[in-house]
């Protein structure tokens, strides 16, 4: 039997009211402990609570090897997401890169139990450590929107990296199978705009003042450009960031 809207909430405002009660009550106060919606998702079931509401997912690639179609591994693994406004914690996720869907298990679900989540309820979701937010297409231009990872984020500046996979069909003794190969972009979210980043020397049009601190800075990471290009990014982004505060607190005197 299926739970009505009324006790879930009833049950919902009860897991939030007694996780509220001071430290005296229960020991320490809990809110924004993980393990607090863990519980509240077990108590009532995952399909009640209202997150599982999607479409039935079915692979449709045959791979044969490594290059898949899915972020780090073609298994569900651990992770957390925030859909309609509210976190879950330790949830079974996989993203399917190509196709732009975060996916995830259900095993009370009649039939498929791979449920893909509604993008437009998804608010941001991490999985393999790596977190990642929606970007709404209407407030960004060019191809910064959907799902992406994120680098850097704080007052100054935000580093995101746009996943993506090419396909490529192949055959080998008469067996058809799809190989999968990225196709990933650096976007610069700077004084309400969003900037493109094919290099880091891209960087020198966006903040022309600080172009010398950029040779600098990219000089200082320069080993890192090959072996990890996100931590070389990563890397130049925050020093700038710190330029930029700097000068900005250096104004403000």
């Amino acid at each position: 039997m299926k739970i009505s809207s009324l006790i879930y909430h009833f049950l919902y405002a009860s897991a939030l009211f007694c996780t509220a009660l001071p430290s005296s009550s229960f020991g320490q106060t809990v809110v924004d402990d993980p393990s607090t919606y863990v519980w509240f998702d077990t108590m009532i079931g995952r399909t009640n609570s209202g997150m599982f509401k999607g479409v039935a997912y079915t692979e449709e690639y045959r791979v044969i090897n490594e290059r898949h179609q899915f972020f780090k591994e073609p298994d569900f693994a651990l992770g957390s997401v925030v859909y309609d406004g509210q976190p879950y914690f330790d949830v079974e996720l996989k993203y399917d890169v190509y196709q732009g869907n975060l996916l995830t298990m259900n095993t009370e679900a009649l039939g498929s139990s791979i449920l893909i989540l509604d993008g437009n309820k998804v608010t941001e979701f991490t999985i393999h450590g790596n977190r990642f937010k929606n970007l709404n297409q209407n407030l960004v231009e060019n191809k910064a929107y959907g799902f992406l990872e994120v680098l850097v984020e704080n007052d100054s500046l935000s580093l995101y990296k746009k996943h993506a996979k090419k396909i490529f069909k192949r055959t080998d003794k008469e067996i058809l199978y799809y190989e999968f190969k990225d196709r990933n972009s650096y976007y610069l979210h700077y004084a309400d705009t969003y900037y493109s980043l094919k290099k880091a020397n891209d960087l020198n049009a966006i903040f022309p003042e600080y172009r010398k601190s950029l040779k600098a800075i990219r000089n200082r990471y320069a080993s890192l450009g090959k072996s990890d290009p996100d931590a070389y990014m990563k890397s130049i982004l925050l020093d700038l960031s710190a330029l930029i505060s700097a000068q900005s607190a250096k104004e403000t005197l």
